[in-house]
């Protein structure tokens, strides 16, 4: 899938990215509801991490989120094919990436309900844009006002919300 689609009615889309910068790496995503309309966002910088471990990150970061505020239908896409293979158990990420995966799944013990697939960085934009804003935070933040966010992340998000609602 190249576009972000809304997720069915009484479920809800995570969306998860992480990017690495010379020595600075960091994660990012947002939850959103079937109609494309902000949850959360969360954006966070970490050290000493490879790509794979911080999109790992990036997922249980959110989760931790989607936990907390009572979500149990949850649609997870993220642009990293290798998180993506291991959480369904098709390939290794390697024994860090693993020890988060680890984690990200005992939280989805919580959910009544959810899926996990890979969506090219097109349709990963969102998420894409938190991570880089992720690079400005000094640990980890979250938003639930989408006139908190970036320029940039604001834009995506209405129209992604717009396409969704159009469908």
């Amino acid at each position: 899938m190249t576009k972000w689609e809304a997720s069915s009615p009484s479920w809800h889309k995570l969306n998860f990215d992480g990017a690495v910068h010379n020595n600075w790496q960091a994660g990012g995503g947002v939850i959103r509801d079937h109609q494309g309309f902000l949850i959360v966002a969360y954006a966070g910088s970490l050290r000493n991490h490879t790509i794979n471990q911080v999109e790992g990150m990036a997922v249980l970061w959110e989760m931790k989120f989607a936990i907390a505020i009572c979500i149990k239908q949850l649609e997870i896409e993220g642009d990293s094919n290798i998180i993506v293979e291991a959480f369904s158990g098709r390939s290794v990420a390697g024994w860090k990436v693993e020890v988060i995966l680890r984690d990200v799944r005992m939280l989805l013990a919580n959910l009544d309900s959810f899926t996990i697939c890979h969506i090219y960085r097109e349709g990963n934009a969102v998420a894409d844009s938190m991570a880089a804003f992720g690079m400005l935070q000094d640990g980890l933040r979250c938003w639930r006002n989408v006139h908190l966010l970036s320029v940039v992340t604001k834009e995506i998000l209405e129209r992604e919300s717009l396409s969704a609602n159009n469908v």
